[in-house]
């Protein structure tokens, strides 16, 4: 058997389901002796990377393993050649990485800022790096059009952009923060704790592109000729005027849309060999990307239980003890660990409202579930009664 294996050629085990299954999360890729068995996996690798792009250092770095990994099958079985099959796949699959869809401006100045701090002040970054600093814990943020001046909460703010020139601006909303934004298009942008949205100062005259890490409720202009487009690390949501939220932390394997009104049409920003998902979404539905899978799945929801924390609190409905301490923690910017961890399962129904502590919203829950709150230096303990 394991010398029946050990013949076994690339596309033998890229045609074999079982194995494709197998191969999926497995550390073994590039640690066996078997060539083939490597080969295949860095095939396998290359066309289903779920970065967006893999860069040109990545695409080198794989070529001259796979050369080295036929090079030594030639040399151990005085084969010319492998199979069409294997090669003609791994033509394909780095055809599509490297012929990708170049990145837009805004994607590759977010990616030049990704390792923004997330705490201390809300802060309003504009081009030229000057920042703005917001002590308030729910502060304002408004573009006056055909204006230079931006009011920042109490305060107006300066900057001159001339009518060609493309400038991004950063807004940085740290955990237990959260801040109201008004872009140049009378756009309206609700951005939760944790999160960050770089945008234009000025939309070009052809596109409305903004990007987003974290969560925010987006009440967007309408203007048929230039839809808006939200971009994030692994999705894209096109809409033409409409009331939706986007949750995309980079700490999470979903991200997802959940549409109030309006249409939008939701894409993962996947370079598969197979080609992006997509799905448009009608009010009163979520759409959920999972970056395992690559796919995006939708389903009828409420939609006040993804949106009601703009109006200042949040709406449960059989909502997990562990979905509702994630929500908490980012909000109030505050550690809750449970001593517990089956207390993650448990289940709540109920309004709880965000004006009042983070112990006392918590409190709420405990009148429910049999849980005990304990509060020590910023760090909340939950215990089962």
């Amino acid at each position: 058997m394991k010398e029946t294996q050990f013949h076994k050629k690339a596309e033998d085990y890229l045609t074999d389901d079982v194995w494709l299954d197998s191969v999926e999360g497995s550390d073994q890729i590039g640690k066996t002796s078997n060539d083939e068995f490597n080969l295949a996996g860095d095939i396998i690798k290359s066309i289903k990377n779920k970065k967006e792009t893999l860069t040109p250092a990545e695409v080198n770095l794989l070529g001259s393993r796979i050369v080295r990994s036929i090079s030594n099958y030639k040399r151990r079985t005085f084969v010319l050649t492998i199979s069409a099959a294997a090669v003609l796949l791994l033509v394909i699959g780095i055809s599509a990485v490297l012929t990708s869809e170049k990145k837009s401006d805004i994607s590759a100045f977010a990616l030049r800022t990704q390792n923004t701090d997330r705490t201390g002040d809300t802060r309003l970054i504009l081009a030229g790096r000057k920042e703005v600093r917001l002590k308030s814990k729910e502060s304002k943020i408004a573009y006056v059009q055909n204006s230079t001046e931006i009011k920042v909460d109490t305060e107006i703010v300066n900057q001159s952009v001339s009518d060609n020139e493309m400038v991004y601006n950063t807004v940085v909303v740290p955990f237990g923060k959260r801040t109201q934004i008004t872009l140049s298009d009378n756009s309206q942008v609700w951005l939760n704790s944790g999160s960050k949205l770089i945008y234009p100062a000025r939309f070009a005259s052809d596109k409305r592109e903004v990007y987003l890490e974290g969560e925010a409720i987006f009440e967007v202009t309408h203007n048929k000729e230039y839809p808006f487009h939200v971009l994030t690390h692994d999705v894209e949501v096109k809409v033409l005027g409409t009331v939706f939220d986007l949750s995309a932390y980079l700490d999470e394997k979903i991200t997802r849309t959940v549409l109030e009104q309006g249409s939008v049409e939701m894409k993962s920003n996947s370079n598969s060999l197979f080609g992006s998902s997509k799905t448009t979404l009608v009010p009163g539905t979520m759409g959920t990307y999972n970056s395992g899978s690559n796919g995006i799945t939708q389903t009828q929801v409420d939609t006040k239980l993804y949106t009601s924390w703009r109006e200042g609190y949040i709406s449960c409905e059989k909502q997990s003890l562990g979905d509702i301490i994630k929500k908490i923690s980012r909000y109030y910017n505050v550690s809750i660990n449970l001593n517990d961890q089956s207390l993650a399962n448990e289940t709540f129904t109920g309004n709880l409202d965000l004006r009042n502590s983070a112990v006392q919203v918590l409190s709420v829950i405990a009148e429910v579930v049999n849980i005990k709150i304990e509060n020590y230096n910023n760090q909340i303990i939950i215990t089962r009664i």
